[in-house]
């Protein structure tokens, strides 16, 4: 299975968290996944679960006019896997970056990959 398609696994998971906590579609994940695949979801859920303090201060440091309350749910579980990405699994952050704003372009709103693009640089600096 790609990585940008287990990318958007492990995102879809994280954004259903923010709204059913205890629900868990890792398994469903694991179902479709081959062992590079499984690793690398796995790894960032595993951040996730272990760097959510972390990440959302990574995240709030870097807004500018915002906090991470006041973001759309959806953008922030894409920047959550980018940060976790770029912070924790040490990917490039072109390829990071990249994959965020498509996601961003699939799921989020017209201004959401601009956004993204803008609050992903300043992190990376």
């Amino acid at each position: 299975m790609k990585r940008s398609t287990m990318r958007e696994l492990a995102f879809k998971t994280i954004y259903s968290k923010f709204f059913n906590p205890a629900e868990d579609e890792t398994d469903k994940i694991f179902d479709k996944a081959d062992k590079d695949s499984l690793e690398f979801t796995s790894n960032i859920l595993k951040n996730f679960a272990s760097h959510y303090d972390e990440i959302n201060e990574i995240i709030s440091k870097n807004l500018k006019g915002y906090t991470v309350d006041r973001l759309f749910k959806i953008d922030l579980a894409i920047i959550i896997v980018a940060v976790i990405e770029l912070k924790y699994l040490k990917n490039p952050k072109e390829v990071v970056i990249n994959e965020a704003i498509e996601l961003a372009k699939k799921y989020s709103t017209d201004k959401s990959p601009k956004f993204i693009n803008g609050l992903l640089a300043d992190i990376v600096k």
